[in-house]
């Protein structure tokens, strides 16, 4: 039976993955993945020789590959709330490491650069994270980060349900997230307007938001998949920002 489940789910999920692809084709713009497009164009334009790095929950995979760190010759330091996660990182991928919640944490140094990758949505108190950052963010630096946007129907269904209903289902229906994912998410301030008001009242200018309009929780089932497509190309063409599956914000001191 379990088989059977999991070949049906594999054959919706190929199935969605067709359908993506053809609208993929007619509308490129809204149907980027959001941490990709971080992690492989947003990121690395921010990158600059000798920079001063702090990699918020980057854990045993840090954003920044040990090539690159180099080359450029970049000083990187590793925050997140487990030392577990952070001595499993590759040899010389951090310079030097913080455990600790980012909220409350003292964080040692000043930085050119703060980065994040789908963390925040992970941190009870965003305000005070934000305001934490800030404070060793030198003149002039700058903070990007990528997270899931709270009104996206994935969040909210996952606030609904609470973390251990949600991560049953999440593991049940995607077992390669096991892994690295389903740690207790909040979703506070998680969206584009609120996380600009927070990061203003901080000091700092938000100088990009960038919104994606595309997730894939449901590509296990191809019929709502396909609905559930059809809804994020409709905010994208509106250009709901708030209403997006995730973004990316950006902010200089």
């Amino acid at each position: 039976m379990a088989t059977a489940v999991r070949r049906f789910i594999e054959w919706n999920r190929s199935v969605s993955r067709w359908e993506r692809s053809l609208i993929a084709r007619m509308a490129p713009d809204c149907t980027c993945d959001g941490p990709l497009d971080f992690q492989e164009h947003v990121f690395p334009s921010l990158l600059k020789p000798g920079q001063r790095v702090l990699d918020v929950g980057g854990g045993k995979h840090p954003g920044i590959p040990l090539r690159t760190k180099q080359k450029l010759g970049l000083y990187v330091v590793g925050l997140d709330v487990s030392e577990a996660e952070l001595v499993q990182a590759p040899t010389g991928a951090y310079d030097a490491i913080v455990v600790g919640d980012v909220a409350a944490v003292r964080i040692p140094g000043e930085y050119d650069l703060i980065f994040s990758r789908s963390v925040f949505e992970h941190v009870p108190d965003p305000r005070a994270a934000i305001a934490n950052l800030t404070s060793v963010l030198l003149p002039g630096g700058t903070m990007a980060h990528v997270m899931p946007c709270r009104n996206a129907p994935f969040a909210i269904l996952n606030r609904w349900l609470g973390n251990w209903l949600a991560r049953r289902m999440l593991f049940a229906i995607f077992p390669e997230k096991e892994k690295d994912s389903g740690f207790p998410a909040y979703y506070r301030d998680c969206t584009p307007a609120r996380l600009s008001r927070v990061c203003r009242e901080c000091g700092l200018e938000v100088v990009k938001i960038i919104p994606y309009y595309r997730s894939e929780y449901t590509a296990f089932f191809a019929p709502f998949y396909t609905v559930e497509m059809l809804r994020q190309l409709v905010m994208c063409a509106l250009r709901l920002e708030n209403l997006a599956e995730s973004f990316t914000i950006v902010a200089r001191l």
